[in-house]
């Protein structure tokens, strides 16, 4: 017990001599002198330096950025120093398309469209007979969409197969690791549902919801499939952000 407390009474010792140690040499002041030598009369006083004109420059500037309620904050400053502009980029323009469906269907064969002129559509459109579309044509109604400027029609060849039934190949991933589920979004990217991939846009995701549960034990962290359903176009946002704009409803997996 004797040699614990030595032990404890060298260490303290030693604690205190370094913290002594460490502390600065106080320096004698130096005596204040009270009667100063005078000037020779003959000899002219030396005019004061000017002060350069970076204390006035600085000065100008703090003031400017305190009475401009326009002055870039501590973080636009720091962006301009990496040489990036804080300046919100400019957002191309909302694109509109007033013609009808039927205006941009044309039938090529009994189980054929052409949809504007650019997008094959195999198909009729009912549940045992689904229309093949394309992330392609999903993805072409992005220019048409905006909350923030009010703009929420889909283009013409998007609304043509609203209703109907599709056939569509996708990644699906759900927002929790379950066993069995019945409600998967299907995304044109790869991507787990968390983490890992490209996460989705309103534009290349559909979220489904399964006539049946979907098994999803011992599957691998990317999952691929062939999904049938009935699509609905419905654009859904909330204030100025577009959060969902497919659904596929009575939904089943055909094929992975």
């Amino acid at each position: 017990m004797r040699a614990l407390w030595a032990a404890i009474a060298i260490l303290a010792a030693l604690g205190l001599w370094f913290v002594l140690s460490d502390r600065p040499a106080q320096r004698p002041q130096r005596p204040a002198i009270s009667d100063a030598p005078s000037r020779p009369a003959d000899v002219e006083p030396t005019p004061a330096t000017a002060p350069t004109s970076a204390p006035s420059t600085v000065a100008e500037t703090s003031a400017s950025r305190s009475s401009d309620p326009q002055a870039g904050s501590l973080g636009d400053t720091l962006l301009a120093g990496l040489g990036v502009s804080s300046a919100p980029a400019s957002r191309p323009p909302v694109v509109s398309d007033s013609r009808s469906p039927d205006e941009v269907t044309r039938r090529i064969d009994a189980r054929t469209l052409e949809l504007d002129g650019r997008f094959r559509v195999i198909g009729n459109g009912g549940p045992d007979d689904p229309y093949r579309v394309s992330w392609e044509l999903l993805t072409s109604a992005e220019p048409f969409i905006d909350p923030a400027r009010e703009a929420m029609t889909t283009p013409p060849w998007v609304r043509a197969i609203n209703g109907t039934y599709i056939e569509i190949s996708a990644y699906y991933s759900t927002a929790v690791r379950v066993s069995t589920t019945r409600n998967v979004l299907l995304t044109f990217n790869r991507w787990d549902g968390c983490c890992i991939g490209l996460p989705p846009t309103p534009f290349d995701a559909i979220d489904a919801t399964l006539a049946k549960p979907l098994d999803m034990q011992g599957l691998h962290l990317f999952r691929y499939g062939t999904f049938r359903g009935r699509l609905v176009v419905e654009p859904f946002a909330v204030g100025a952000y577009l959060l969902g704009l497919y659904r596929l409803e009575d939904a089943s997996f055909v094929a992975q």
